[in-house]
């Protein structure tokens, strides 16, 4: 491992650190109640970096997940009637239900949609995975917290958006500091491990 490396990977580290926290405070200082659901702004980080994405692919990093959340949005008005006029049904109607939106999801965005900028299916699936998240648990009364508002579909939306804003900042500023202690070029594959090509978001 060279030097150049070590020294690129730390300053991306330390500031990365950082600027998340720096820019997470703020709005958990402006909307308390919504502080237990800022972990859900980081989510497009992991994501970002695990698909080796160009800045530019946030683009359609977000957008791909907005379609997850629409699926998500369209199986509750599915799911929700069915459940509520047969409890009972819960289990059949989620299992099948949901292996029948992934299946949609890993056969639509692929092929119909691959070249466009809804065709980031990880992206997808968190969208359509959270949106269950919140509308089957976090919306649960027994299961808030004292004071934090039910989550709606607006809320997930634009706390993801943030998520993305957070990562092209962080991407941004990390990678500018890191290129100036180590040297442009330092890690021509950010994001993946070295020797990995990285992956592109076409759009």
């Amino acid at each position: 491992m060279s030097p150049k490396l070590v020294k690129g990977t730390l300053v991306e580290a330390i500031l990365g650190a950082l600027i998340i926290t720096l820019l997470l405070l703020p709005v958990q200082a402006a909307f308390p109640p919504m502080a237990p659901y800022t972990p859900f702004a980081i989510l497009p980080i992991p994501l970002f970096f695990a698909l080796r994405m160009p800045l530019g692919g946030l683009v359609a990093l977000f957008l791909s997940f907005l379609a997850g959340t629409v699926w998500g949005f369209l199986f509750n008005l599915v799911a929700g009637p069915m459940i509520g006029a047969n409890p009972t049904s819960t289990p059949l109607v989620l299992g099948v239900g949901v292996t029948l939106v992934i299946f949609l999801i890993l056969a639509v965005h692929p092929l119909l949609l691959g070249r466009t900028p809804l065709g980031v299916v990880p992206a997808v699936l968190v969208g359509f995975l959270e949106m269950l998240m919140v509308l089957l648990i976090f919306n649960n009364p027994g299961i808030l917290q004292p004071g934090a508002p039910v989550l709606t579909w607006p809320w997930v939306v634009g706390i993801f958006a943030y998520g993305c804003v957070m990562t092209a900042v962080m991407v941004v500023v990390s990678g500018a500091a890191a290129d100036k202690v180590a040297g442009k070029g330092w890690n021509p594959h950010r994001g993946g491990p070295q020797g990995a090509e990285p992956q592109r978001a076409e759009a």
